[in-house]
């Protein structure tokens, strides 16, 4: 797959914890581009079904109270499934949030994501080679975006930057 697209979908989760059988997603953030042109936006909170960790309300700010009453993984996934369609996905280390997503899809009973993915950590590396690392924060503070973090759309809009230099820096070697 090419790794330069201009329809895409930028995807983040904010989760429980590390680990995708066992942890949960507790937020699902997605921006749609068409023709490098922002078209529409997915963000919701997911209800766990069970308690945030206090590490993950303290990183996220989400808490249980926030979380209460909103529907479930099972509710949400159809959503965000017919939300991104066909279109290519782009993440921040998109094995995490990739692995969450078919983790759930398959607890679920659903068919697992068979988008192809672009993962910015990659470009990153090949494109801005001069970042100190590239956790997403740190590309954020290199770039110096006022962006949120650990929120899934505010990550999206990151990574969604960082995607579209990489792309601009990959042009400049062709020409």
């Amino acid at each position: 797959m090419n790794k330069f697209v201009n329809s895409y979908v930028v995807f983040d989760t904010e989760t429980t914890g590390l680990k995708d059988q066992t942890d949960q997603i507790i937020e699902i953030g997605a921006l749609k581009y068409i023709n490098d042109e922002l078209v529409d936006e997915f963000e919701v909170l997911i209800n766990p079904e069970e308690d945030i960790p206090e590490i993950i309300t303290t990183i996220t700010g989400i808490t249980n109270e926030m979380v209460m009453g909103e529907k479930t993984i099972e509710e949400v996934l159809p959503l965000f499934m017919e939300f991104i369609g066909d279109l290519p996905v782009v993440c921040h280390n998109a094995p995490f949030d990739i692995g969450f997503i078919n983790a759930s899809l398959k607890k679920c009973g659903m068919d697992i994501m068979k988008n192809d993915a672009i993962d910015t950590v990659l470009l990153a590396r090949e494109y801005i080679p001069q970042a100190y690392n590239y956790k997403l924060e740190t590309l954020k503070k290199y770039f110096k975006l006022d962006f949120g973090s650990h929120r899934s759309v505010d990550d999206c809009k990151t990574t969604n930057f960082v995607y579209q230099e990489c792309k601009k820096r990959a042009l400049e070697t062709v020409f």
